[in-house]
Order: structure tokens, then C-alpha cells, then sequence
């Protein structure tokens, strides 16, 4: 009875490089921006509105697409999934960017 191939497919690797930035980047957003929150420094409607947004929306929506990478490839292919990942990961970046910009 043979084992798994070995190594695994490059679309793993790449995914588990992937992962360390989605998920470093989700801890330290976590936790920056709940200190943000707790703070009181947005201030105003659309950054209290964004920080919340990203923090409760977009964070887990990010590590979500991340984490259902094998039922995403399957129905999207190879290419789809990395270009879901990537419009996930620039949405999420351009308002963590935004709200840092109103909120500092």
C-alpha cells in the first residue's frame, strides 16, 4: 500500500506560504485594530464604521478563503483560487490601509 505522494503538489506549498502572511496578518490586525477599538481613536462615522467592518467582516472572511482552499480549488481551479485569495487580500489590505489613514 503506497503512502501520499511526497512532496506535495506546488499548489500546497504555495498555499502554506500563503497561509504565514494571511494568518500573521490576520493575529496582528486582530490585535491592533481591537486596540484601536478599545482606545476610542476612530473618530468618526466612516473610520469607526471601516475598523469595524474589517475586523469583523473582512479578517475572518480572508482566513476563511485561506482555509477553504481544497473546496474552492475544485470549483474555481488553480487560477481562480489565487486570484479569489488576491482580491480577498487587496480588499482587506486597502482597509486596513484606509483606516489606518483616518484613524492615525
Amino acid at each position: 500500500m503506497p503512502g501520499p505522494a511526497w512532496p506535495p503538489s506546488r499548489f500546497w506549498q504555495y498555499w502554506a506560504i500563503a497561509g504565514m502572511l494571511v494568518l500573521t496578518g490576520a493575529f496582528w490586525w486582530g490585535v491592533e485594530g481591537y486596540a484601536l477599538f478599545q482606545g476610542g481613536y476612530a473618530r468618526g462615522q466612516i473610520a469607526d464604521g471601516l475598523l469595524r467592518f474589517s475586523l469583523l467582516i473582512l479578517t475572518p472572511a480572508l482566513v476563511l478563503v485561506w482555509l477553504a482552499a481544497a473546496w474552492l480549488r475544485r470549483r474555481v481551479g488553480e487560477t481562480g483560487y489565487w486570484q479569489l485569495l488576491g482580491l480577498v487580500a487587496m480588499i482587506w489590505a486597502g482597509a486596513i490601509l484606509v483606516t489606518r489613514i483616518l484613524v492615525v
